[in-house]
């Protein structure tokens, strides 16, 4: 990783591949507490490129990690009761009607390719299927009108 200062609080992270080349540029902004991968934002918790930015000023990254997960609030999640569910004929029925996701639905038959085809796929103008037996165009020999004869 390499990193670059671009303003007050604000640094680009460049990340390399495993391979030494090509990487990804990530920008953080500590005072706001954001990172353009967006895991600090989804997670609530330090992604590498802001563990890098604290190493570089000295800070401790777990100064950056959200409240909610610390041990008092974990606790304080599950202090309270639970019941228990009863079997589900004393249930009372919900007051709405659950609809499936029609684009989440799985489907019959041979998943579709996704594959892009480019022009190697694309095959060449068939010749006419010529039949062996009478040696006639329009069909084949197991459908050959002679072959009956």
């Amino acid at each position: 990783m390499m990193t670059y200062q671009t303003g007050d609080g604000i640094f680009e992270i460049l990340t390399f591949a495993h391979d030494g080349k090509s990487g990804n540029v990530h920008t953080v902004n500590a005072k706001k507490k954001i990172c353009s991968c967006e895991k600090w934002k989804n997670y609530h918790m330090s992604c590498s490129h802001c563990i890098k930015f604290c190493g570089i000023r000295g800070i401790e990254p777990n100064t950056y990690v959200s409240k909610y997960y610390t041990t008092k609030l974990y606790k304080q999640t599950y202090s309270g009761k639970f019941y228990p569910m009863g079997d589900e004929r004393y249930w009372s029925s919900a007051p709405f009607i659950l609809v499936a996701n029609i684009e989440y639905m799985r489907t019959s038959g041979v998943e579709e390719r996704t594959r892009l085809k480019n022009d190697m796929d694309i095959a060449l103008a068939r010749m006419a299927r010529k039949c062996s037996n009478c040696k006639e165009t329009g069909h084949t020999k197991p459908r050959c009108p002679r072959r009956a004869q």
